[in-house]
This record gives C-alpha cells, sequence and structure tokens, in this order.
C-alpha cells in the first residue's frame, strides 16, 4: 500500500474535513473553523495513512490501544490493524446493561494503554476520563490524538502529569 506524504494527508484532510464558518466546540469555546473527523474517518487511503504517520509516534511498550467513543473508534481500529497491537474501545460512561462495562474488549488493567482521541481542544473532557480510569486501576501511559486544536490541552496534559503526541495541530493546516 502507498501511504500520502504528511504533506499530501495535510491537503487531502483539509479538502475533506476543515470547514469555515460559526462552531461551538465541545468546551463551549467558539471557532471559525472545525476540523470534522467523521467526513475523512471514512475514507480508507486517508484512515491508512493517518494510521501510518501515527504508527511512528506509539511508544514500543503499548500493550493496548485504547480509543475513546465516538470519533476514537475508527481511528484506533485502523491503528490498531497497522502496528498489530490489540484494541479496545472506551465508552463515555459504562453500560447500564450486559457488562456494564466502560472500557469493552480484551485486556488486563495492568496492560500499559495508550488512548486514542481524534481531535483535542482543551484536553479537559479525555484528562477527566483518564483521571477516573488510573483511579481504577488502569496503567494509561498517554494519549494520542489526530489533531491537537492548541487551545489548552498541552498545558492540561502536562498538568496531570500525562504524556500527549499528535500528528497534527492547528498549524499544521494554517489556523
Amino acid at each position: 500500500m502507498q501511504y500520502l506524504s504528511r504533506a499530501e494527508l495535510i491537503e487531502e484532510m483539509k479538502k475533506i474535513a476543515l470547514l469555515e464558518g460559526e462552531f461551538t466546540l465541545r468546551s463551549g469555546q467558539k471557532s471559525r473553523w472545525y476540523f470534522d473527523k467523521y467526513r475523512f474517518e471514512g475514507q480508507p487511503a486517508i484512515m491508512h495513512s493517518v494510521a501510518h504517520h501515527m504508527s511512528r509516534l506509539v511508544p514500543a511498550d503499548t500493550h493496548r490501544l485504547a480509543g475513546v467513543e465516538l470519533g476514537g473508534i475508527p481511528m484506533v481500529t485502523a491503528l490498531s490493524m497497522h502496528t498489530d497491537i490489540p484494541c479496545v474501545f472506551i465508552r463515555k460512561a459504562a453500560k447500564e446493561y450486559g457488562t456494564a462495562a466502560q472500557v469493552e474488549g480484551s485486556f488486563e488493567k495492568t496492560d500499559r494503554l495508550l488512548i486514542i482521541e481524534d481531535v483535542v481542544t482543551t484536553g479537559g473532557q479525555v484528562i477527566e476520563m483518564l483521571t477516573s480510569m488510573r483511579e481504577e486501576g488502569f496503567n494509561i501511559i498517554g494519549c494520542m490524538a489526530v489533531l491537537n486544536r492548541k487551545q489548552g490541552a498541552d498545558e492540561a496534559f502536562e498538568k496531570e502529569q500525562i504524556p500527549f503526541w499528535s500528528l497534527f495541530s492547528r498549524d499544521d493546516f494554517g489556523f
């Protein structure tokens, strides 16, 4: 399989997923641009290339990749297939039926979990979830995102001593 270069990937993602207008982000912040990850997550060539480039950032001692619902699920699946590292899926809240699990899949709490996200703005929601998971005994080694909007996430992850990597930042897209 031939992968798009980083520069080609940025251009393709800009065409497909970068929207301009007036948007309210999950954090409540207002933005004149919005990165609609669902527009690229359904494109096999882009997902193959994103997974290829992200795989270079995955720490070698990662036991499991963990995708956060909803946008992190397609990304963690593609990255898992590319790296051959098994993945699990994290619900925003434990389900109230069946196993009543928040983390779905095959794992041990001692596994070194790398959390995979799509777009991170302030990091608030994912940090809250990771803190809760750590309190429950999960071994979280860090978080990786496709895009860091650079609106406080770096500082928030650093404050909580959670390593954080991203494939792209807003600077890569010219905003």
